[in-house]
């Protein structure tokens, strides 16, 4: 049986979790923003893909990197994301004043229609060593998680979500133009293979322009 929308969201979590913590027991990073996008139109299997924030400054950058992320979601007409980040990092990233929040990772799962969940997974960060380069090796212990319908979001993720949302029609020219200047910002995209038996005539425009664009390793950076 097809995992359901549900259970994807809460398998990327799951993933989302054991990758943060991968990462700050190698160097004390956390992953950047990262939005995963499900799309009702790839029919059984609606994962698209998922595309991670650019490196940024704090400040005006790091709000302009986050929102951007809708631009994809917009292009990919998805039906469904799922954003994460480390609440600390973003906090810093977008300098906001008063105390730090706790450290931990969110998970927001959104749907094209209808409420937002606020997936808060707390953490407690424990140095236990050091590399040969100075940077921190961390233990995260991860507490409880809990779920909040409807939970506050920073400003640069609802706006994503409202550039996501606002409906607009894509042409495959506007569509390769995008891809390929947010490709050249540093955003960081990934598209799985669909399944054999799903034949390429069935894809959506999107789905179709990026794999050829995917596909032509010589492809130049503009299109005529």
């Amino acid at each position: 049986m097809e995992p359901t929308e549900q259970q994807l969201v809460d398998e990327l979590e799951y993933i989302a979790i054991a990758t943060t913590s991968a990462m700050l027991a190698e160097g004390g990073f956390v992953p950047p923003m990262t939005m995963h996008m499900l799309d009702d139109d790839l029919g059984d299997q609606p994962y698209a893909g998922y595309v991670r924030a650019r490196p940024f400054y704090p400040g005006d950058d790091a709000h302009t990197a986050i929102e951007t992320l809708g631009l994809i979601a917009s292009f990919v007409n998805a039906s469904r994301v799922a954003l994460a980040w480390e609440q600390a990092d973003l906090q810093i990233a977008l300098q906001r004043p008063g105390e730090l929040l706790p450290t931990g990772l969110v998970v927001v799962d959104v749907p094209r229609v209808g409420e937002h969940v606020v997936r808060w997974n707390p953490a407690k960060l424990v140095q236990t060593g050091t590399r040969a380069d100075g940077c921190p090796i961390l233990e995260a212990s991860w507490g409880p998680a809990h779920r909040i319908p409807g939970g506050r979001l920073p400003a640069p993720v609802s706006a994503a979500l409202e550039l996501w949302r606002s409906p607009r029609a894509w042409s495959a020219m506007e569509i390769a133009e995008a891809y390929l200047d947010m490709e050249d910002d540093g955003y960081h995209m990934a598209w799985p293979v669909r399944p054999d038996y799903e034949p390429p005539q069935r894809w959506p425009l999107w789905r179709a322009v990026v794999e050829a664009i995917v596909a032509d390793s010589d492809q130049p950076q503009r299109l005529a």
